[in-house]
Formats: structure tokens, C-alpha cells, sequence
């Protein structure tokens, strides 16, 4: 919970997070690191010693498919993928579940705001060069 109310701040206890659209979650809560427009670029990327990647073309890196499911899950963050390598961000899907308060209904809240996420991020694919 450290990670999620350093980045959040206290007025996410007055709104919970599942109250906010997924471009407004994105914006207190990811582009600190991926930047306001998703390209990686947030004030916090040029401290990490990993490339923040660009959120922006990840259909395009796909070969224009956006794999829906496989971005729900590396934002969710709870179940690990031993071939993608060490986790580099936080473990949102557990910060959203706190958030929520823990409880018999927080997990259908947390599949709501990552959905809202993940759909906000496909909004913001450009599209592919020729």
C-alpha cells in the first residue's frame, strides 16, 4: 500500500479508485512514469534504469493486434510471466485491491479499473506507419 498512496496521494481515500475513468487512473497514477500522452516520457522516466517503454504503439509492436488480456495482466501485476523477466512496476492489481478495500467485492472492482485502463490505452494506439 506504501507504493500505491505514495503515487496516489490521501485524496484516493475520499474517491475510490474504481470511481475514476481509465484515462483519469492513468493520469494520477502511470504518468508519473509513462507520461501524460503515454509515450514514455513522465518526469519520473529518466530516473529508472530501465526504458520506460511507449505505450502508445504497443498494437503497432504487435503487428497491429493490441493483446488485450496480456496488457490487463502486466498492469495487474499479480500473476508474474518468469519469461518476461523482473517486474519493473508496481504490483497494481494488489494496490488496487487494497484500495478497494479488500473485501469479497474488490476484486470485481480491481477487473473493472484495469479494464477502464487497458481500454484507455487502446485509445491512445497510433496508428501503424507504412
Amino acid at each position: 500500500m506504501a507504493v500505491f498512496m505514495m503515487l496516489a496521494g490521501p485524496a484516493t481515500l475520499a474517491t475510490e479508485v474504481v470511481d475514476f475513468s481509465g484515462q483519469e487512473n492513468f493520469q494520477r497514477l502511470c504518468a508519473a512514469c509513462h507520461g501524460l500522452t503515454g509515450k514514455g516520457d513522465g518526469p519520473v522516466a529518466g530516473m529508472l534504469a530501465t526504458t520506460v517503454p511507449n505505450l502508445t504503439t504497443i498494437a503497432e509492436r504487435n503487428g497491429g493486434v493490441f493483446p488485450r488480456q496480456i496488457i490487463k495482466n502486466v498492469i495487474d501485476g499479480r500473476w508474474t510471466i518468469d519469461a518476461h523477466g523482473t517486474r519493473r512496476m508496481p504490483v497494481w492489481g494488489y494496490e488496487f485491491w487494497i484500495a478497494e478495500g479488500a473485501g469479497e467485492f474488490s476484486e470485481m472492482r480491481v477487473s473493472k479499473i484495469l479494464d477502464d485502463l487497458v481500454n484507455y490505452l487502446l485509445s491512445i494506439q497510433v496508428e501503424p506507419t507504412v
